[in-house]
């Protein structure tokens, strides 16, 4: 009889098991590190990108950029609002632009709440030497661009009837049907 302690390390072979228990484990980490500062790390997200480099960016340009849905965005940028971190207003460059950008108490949240971030992050990764450390981020950075388009490239398809059928067989022949 093979115990849970083996079926676990079967299961760690699996990348998609990996990665699953892997951001399971950051998220929890992300949200207590977070929570003090009263953001979700996608809100943290789209703080980070309004305040990154002085530019005047819409909603909708915000969200390209996230890769957020614009109606996710709309409920982001509201909560945010409310919270007194953003304003909306008209773009000084073109009045006909209505753009988002940090208050005072925006600027401050996202300071100290990427500090916050980033000793999560450090403390996530402890357990791998710095250079493991940097190769698995850059990694997933490559891994993230390389897919970020639809299907880039990839042959994507969904299970089709002959999958099922294939598989419905495969179980039957195990079972000694």
């Amino acid at each position: 009889m093979t115990d849970d302690a083996e079926l676990s390390d079967l299961l760690t072979l699996r990348l998609g098991y990996l990665v699953k228990h892997a951001y399971l484990e950051l998220a929890a980490l992300m949200a207590e590190a977070l929570e003090p500062y009263g953001v979700l790390p996608r809100e943290l997200g789209v703080l980070s990108v309004i305040g990154a480099d002085g530019a005047e960016r819409s909603q909708n340009e915000l969200a390209s950029a996230i890769g957020m849905d614009r109606t996710t965005m709309v409920a982001v940028i509201d909560e945010l609002e409310g919270r007194g971190l953003v304003e909306r207003h008209r773009s000084a460059r073109d009045r006909r632009r209505n753009v988002v950008t940090l208050t005072d108490a925006g600027v401050t949240c996202l300071r100290d709440a990427e500090l916050a971030r980033a000793e999560a992050e450090a403390a996530y990764l402890a357990p791998l030497e710095p250079d493991a450390a940097q190769a698995l981020t850059d990694a997933l950075r490559v891994l993230h661009r390389a897919h970020a388009a639809p299907h880039a490239g990839l042959p994507l398809r969904a299970a089709g009837p002959t999958d099922q059928a294939h598989c419905a067989a495969a179980a039957g022949e195990s079972s000694g049907t």
